[in-house]
């Protein structure tokens, strides 16, 4: 268990670092060009593993962890959706993480400061959505696919059936990561 638990914890990583297209939650392309979705490194930087013992047959389980944020980065975001935080707008996303964002990509607008900057960033976010990149996902599709490839289907099995029946998912507070 703890080898394919580090081999998706690995394959994870790798699947943040990868460059993508931007796009909106509807998928068209929003121009710009590609961006690695973890630019600070603090998703990958999150994710780990642990066993535990389940709670109804006390078998071991799987589990993954990583930040809560990792859901708006796999799924994406829809326009207008969000919660309603004190002095913000229904479904405005988080100002402080998208100023970061601007501050550490260097993104300038001629004539704008970064406060206008980040206000239009996060209105498109509002107004559009953005796309999520599927990493979860992705990163399982390919291990399971390298396996074929390197003639280890039987592991390539065993694997699949560990994401299915033995692996749990969490987040840094204990939110489930649901794997489709």
């Amino acid at each position: 268990m703890e080898d394919m638990l580090e081999l998706l914890v690995v394959q994870l990583r790798k699947e943040l670092a990868k460059r993508y297209l931007s796009l909106g939650y509807n998928g068209q392309p929003k121009g710009g060009g590609t961006y690695v979705k973890d630019n600070t490194g603090n998703l990958s930087n999150s994710i780990s593993w642990k066993i535990e013992s389940d709670i109804d047959s006390g078998d071991p389980k799987g589990v993954i962890i990583m930040d809560d944020y990792y859901y708006y980065v796999d799924q994406g975001r829809k326009p207008g959706s969000g919660t309603i935080g004190q002095g913000t707008v229904r479904g405005w996303p988080p100002v402080d993480v998208i100023q970061r964002w601007v501050q550490q990509r260097g993104v300038t607008i001629p004539g704008l400061d970064v406060e206008q900057v980040t206000y239009f960033i996060g209105r498109s976010i509002w107004m559009k959505g953005i796309g999520g990149i599927d990493f979860i996902n992705n990163a399982i599709d390919n291990i399971i696919n390298d396996l074929v490839e390197q003639g280890e289907e039987e592991y390539a099995d065993k694997f699949e059936e560990f994401i299915e029946e033995i692996l749990v998912r969490g987040t840094s507070s204990n939110n489930i990561i649901n794997l489709q």
